[in-house]
């Protein structure tokens, strides 16, 4: 009696082990939908204020509602916590860029941040002279939504490839630990 409990317990955690893939996969698509939801409606408030009469101050509760429901979205286990983060950084970005800020209250605050997500996402260093006219003579006033549009395009087109490349994830780590390990001469 006792073997068979046993083999019983030992089929149903091997069913589970052979299952968990397929629903964390599920699971996974889920997250991605949600994900790529999410970009693209960032995208289409960016080009909609971007665009020949566009107000791009005008999308500020826009982007505030996509950080509430990104939140949620969080929260619920819809989208994963590392995109998230990086999703919020984008809509802050954004949002900063569009700032009226005409008394330029606000830019001593964020300069340092903005210029930082400039050359991490470009891989150049914006010149002062660049980012002094766009404050100064404007305020901010959605003219930084120019300056920082390859920065965010990039940030989007990385979170686009991030969800691409979930599942594939784990397989690459496992390569990478396995070529330390060999280089150790630990996987011998």
């Amino acid at each position: 009696m006792r073997r068979t409990a046993r083999s019983l317990a030992i089929g149903l955690v091997g069913m589970l082990a052979l299952t968990a893939p397929a629903r964390a996969s599920l699971a996974q698509a889920a997250s991605n939908q949600t994900g790529f939801q999410f970009l693209d409606r960032l995208v289409i408030l960016i080009v909609k204020a971007a665009a020949p009469g566009g107000k791009g101050g005008d999308i500020g509760p826009n982007i505030v509602t996509l950080a509430r429901e990104m939140n949620s979205a969080r929260e619920a286990k819809f989208v994963d916590d590392l995109f998230a983060v990086r999703y919020s950084r984008l809509l802050s970005a954004v949002r900063q860029a569009v700032l009226m800020d005409p008394e330029v209250l606000y830019w001593p605050m964020y300069r340092y941040t903005m210029m930082d997500f400039v050359e991490e996402r470009t891989g150049k260093t914006p010149e002062w002279k660049d980012v002094l006219f766009i404050v100064n003579d404007h305020g901010g006033a959605g003219v930084g939504l120019g300056f920082l549009a390859d920065a965010i395009m990039s940030e989007v087109v990385s979170l686009h490839i991030y969800l691409e490349t979930m599942d594939k994830r784990p397989d690459i780590l496992k390569t990478y630990l396995d070529k330390g390990m060999k280089a150790t001469g630990a996987g011998k």
